[in-house]
């Protein structure tokens, strides 16, 4: 069967819509955030003055800046990483907007909201990843340091999952005395969205080919640039151009 050969920066918008919309379709059911989203939720809620998108980039920036502390180096795959959540902390606060008169009341369009947010969420993720493009701080964090400290990525994920619901869990008692923000859908997206990714990644290679401007070799050598290192040797260059 002919595959349909899509651009990979289609793919990755598609991702990006679909990945902001789905995150605010579940909030406005109001049946728990997905764990990646709750924590940046849960601190909107108590510091209002700054959006739930804008809260996303700024905890996303701030793991990124935590990975480079850790393994020592800068490359431009992890700044492309936090313009990636820059976008998507810009979506959902567009999304978030255009959806403001939607107000689910009954249980049954809370579900329905719930579950169609699930799904749409499921498409963005599987597109993110179909595309090639750089990922999301959170996502980055978990796979490069899992490259690093040599550990299995998927027992690191989870307890890279479990340390942000116990923060978000944690900030929500202090803020709010309560549980805000997370819910019994929090839990139910930890058990299932990795499996609905799955789905949709394996129909999303059954019938499309991303293809690239350039080549996937260049592109690599570009995103493995070690800025630092880069940034170094130039200051060494310089160094010795002055003493001559």
């Amino acid at each position: 069967m002919n595959k349909l050969k899509v651009n990979n920066l289609f793919i990755f918008t598609l991702g990006l819509v679909c990945l902001s919309l789905g995150v605010v379709l579940v909030i406005k059911s109001d049946l728990g955030v997905s764990v990646a989203t709750s924590l940046p939720y849960v601190i909107s809620l108590q510091f209002t003055a700054i959006s739930f998108g804008m809260w996303n980039y700024i905890i996303h920036g701030l793991v990124l800046a935590l990975l480079v502390i850790i393994v020592k180096r800068l490359t431009v795959k992890y700044l492309m990483s936090f313009i990636v959540a820059f976008l998507f902390g810009t979506a959902i606060d567009i999304f978030t907007f255009l959806l403001e008169p939607i107000n689910a009341e009954s249980f049954v369009n809370r579900l329905a909201l719930f579950i169609l947010g699930s799904i749409v969420i499921s498409i963005g993720v599987a597109s993110f990843i179909k595309s090639n493009y750089p990922i999301l701080p959170f996502d980055t964090f978990v796979k490069e340091i899992s490259l690093e400290k040599d550990i299995t990525i998927s027992k690191f994920k989870t307890g890279f999952d479990l340390t942000i619901f116990s923060l978000s869990f944690s900030f929500s008692l202090i803020f709010f005395r309560a549980i805000e923000g997370l819910h019994i859908g929090t839990l139910v997206s930890a058990v299932i969205l990795g499996s609905m990714i799955g789905a949709c990644l394996k129909i999303l290679n059954k019938y499309i080919e991303g293809k690239t401007f350039f080549a996937e070799e260049k592109i690599k050598s570009v995103m493995d640039l070690n800025l630092l290192k880069y940034l170094k040797a130039k200051g060494v260059q310089s160094k010795d151009s002055v003493e001559k």
